[in-house]
């Protein structure tokens, strides 16, 4: 499993696209933050800590999905499609395969989102912890729901399609169920892991228990399907 990880881990390093994402988060991350940093001097306001990272939020709530989607999105048709899977499962379990590559996408994603916190603590003098937590929670979520579609979808190419349109639609329809008061559509923010990242708190756990069911859910897929 952990060389299954690894391998992830450094395979989302080498692809020119994770190169230009890697290069977009730290700069946002980077140019939010300093210009916070001029704001409160110009205008003589105490910024807080927090507001330093509107540029890593904006990232993982914002453009997070979209984000995965590009890079992630074929975790498991891509070795279906190519023939390897059928070699990895006469090496180790289909858990530890899809274990191994979901942690291994997850690592690279605390590693950029680590960095970015590390770039505003430069900025304003202050880590945030609770903010990496918050973040991770959230992509922990993302990540695994994109685990489920390459499972569902055999073909790269669709799954890429499908997780794109994902992540232009869900997020739009997560802050529309939250914020408009519709009994037709409230319903919605209760299986977003948006809603429980605005709650704050106590509530960001629940995406943790949010995204250990998706990974049950994908490793049953898994399991059904035929190599």
């Amino acid at each position: 499993m952990w060389a299954i990880c690894l391998n992830e881990f450094k395979g989302h390093f080498k692809s020119v696209k994770s190169i230009i994402v890697i290069l977009m988060i730290f700069g946002i991350t980077y140019l939010f933050a300093d210009f916070m940093t001029l704001a409160a001097g110009q205008l003589d306001l105490g910024v807080e800590s927090d507001k330093y990272a509107l540029g890593t939020l904006l990232i993982v709530y914002g453009l997070g999905f979209l984000f995965i989607a590009g890079l992630s999105h074929d975790l498991i048709n891509r070795e279906v499609s190519s023939r390897t899977m059928r070699f990895l499962v006469t090496k180790t379990t289909r858990t530890k395969i899809l274990l191994g590559k979901y942690l291994g996408v997850w690592f690279f994603w605390l590693f950029c989102i680590t960095v970015c916190y590390i770039l505003v603590a430069l900025i304003s003098k202050d880590f945030l912890w609770l903010g990496i937590i918050d973040s991770m929670l959230f992509l922990s979520v993302a990540l695994a729901l994109n685990l489920i579609f390459s499972t569902l979808f055999s073909k790269p190419s669709i799954s890429m399609f499908f997780g794109i349109v994902f992540a232009l639609v869900f997020p739009s329809f997560s802050f529309w169920s939250i914020h408009a008061d519709n009994v037709y559509t409230n319903w919605f923010k209760f299986i977003t892991p948006y809603y429980y990242s605005t709650l704050g708190s106590y509530y960001i756990l629940i995406n943790l228990f949010y995204t250990v069911i998706l990974l049950f859910l994908a490793l049953e897929l898994f399991k059904r399907r035929d190599l």
